[in-house]
């Protein structure tokens, strides 16, 4: 086993500062605010804390500072750590799997990822025996997993629970990312002019507009890849705003806060919120899950992501249907019984023999000791 250190056994919640929570009442987030909710983050059952950019610290006025410092007081309080800079996690910040930003990718865009491209760079790294990587969808400069990889159409809960059970399963330290947790979406804006993001300005006046690019075409692509996605208010509850604000924001709040927010879900025993709790809770404490080895079952498969953690004394078996169709297939394993520790689905019937039959975005987890 791997030598043990709590930042490989961590969780750790990624924020964004300015979209989080304002306390002040400008439209744009703040460090009490912040402080307002760690005992939401707390509940999560994270470890730590980092904000988004690592480079913030540095650009603190004083007042900031002080707030700051408060923070980090009632962070400790609760138990949780705060990582202000990115030198104090001795671990890799993959992108590879992540949709890039450069500028012809906004001309001209790349297909989406398939599954078995992220499966053979997730065994790359699990190869990598020196290195001990974070595992993370995004943060604020990529638009929003959910609407990347999962189905916000008509499997947005099932699709969400699959991407939260297998980012808490693969091997390193998972990094949430604000409102994942409760399957934050892409906005879908629907003028240019409307984004706040950089190179979206850029690009807009400096090749759209004087070469005559065709605007819908450059808008679908943004509403696609572009970071305001990332940065768009947590949606706290149903009330003007989402509960971010008591004002107007500078980065619009997406119109599904009505239906989307974390007042909803908590109250919800089938939501996202409440199966990222549970998986948080399975992962912290089986070592075994998070130090043992991964083993891809199907690696040229873009229907089904199955893989084992092989650990000294259990193995967990993991299934993930990555599609909107039901999926049969076989797996292979050595003990008498399996035990499903958490499922998207309610599972009457979870197997027959070595046979399993996934549900539209269908995600397992089963344990089962060593004989």
């Amino acid at each position: 086993m791997t030598e043990r250190e709590w930042w490989k056994e961590a969780v750790i919640y990624q924020i964004y500062p300015q979209s989080f929570k304002d306390s002040n009442g400008d439209g744009v987030g703040d460090w009490k605010g912040i402080i307002s909710k760690l005992g939401y983050i707390s509940s999560l059952g994270v470890d730590a804390i980092c904000f988004r950019p690592f480079s913030f610290y540095n650009n603190l006025n004083d007042k900031d500072k002080e707030d700051f410092k408060l923070l980090l007081n009632q962070a400790q309080m609760l138990g949780l750590k705060v990582i202000s800079e990115r030198f104090e996690l001795p671990i890799s910040f993959p992108n590879d799997h992540l949709i890039l930003r450069e500028s012809y990718h906004f001309l001209n865009p790349s297909e989406p990822i398939k599954l078995s491209e992220l499966k053979r760079i997730f065994r790359k790294r699990e190869q990598s025996q020196d290195d001990w990587n974070c595992i993370y969808w995004g943060d604020h400069e990529t638009a929003r997993v959910l609407s990347r990889l999962g189905n916000t159409a008509k499997y947005e809960n099932e699709s969400a629970k699959m991407l939260a059970l297998i980012l808490l399963t693969l091997k390193g330290t998972p990094m949430i990312y604000q409102g994942d947790e409760i399957g934050m979406s892409n906005f879908v804006f629907s003028s240019v002019e409307d984004f706040q993001d950089e190179k979206v300005i850029e690009i807009y006046q400096n090749v759209i507009k004087k070469m005559g690019v065709n605007e819908q075409a450059f808008l679908r692509i943004c509403n696609q890849i572009a970071v305001d996605h990332a940065r768009t208010p947590m949606q706290w509850n149903s009330s003007a705003f989402a509960g971010f604000s008591e004002v107007d924001t500078p980065t619009k709040v997406n119109p599904n806060y009505v239906r989307i927010n974390v007042a909803s879900q908590q109250e919800d025993a089938n939501s996202i919120l409440k199966f990222y709790q549970e998986m948080i809770r399975i992962r912290k404490k089986s070592p075994d899950l998070i130090f043992g080895k991964y083993n891809d079952l199907r690696p040229n498969c873009n229907k089904i992501f199955a893989f084992k953690r092989i650990g000294r004394d259990f193995t967990y078996l993991v299934l993930n249907n990555w599609t909107n169709k039901t999926q049969s297939f076989s797996v292979k394993y050595k003990a008498s019984v399996l035990n499903l520790l958490l499922s998207n689905y309610p599972n009457d019937t979870h197997y027959n023999r070595n046979v399993f039959e996934l549900q539209p975005y269908e995600c397992r987890i089963y344990e089962y000791r060593h004989n």
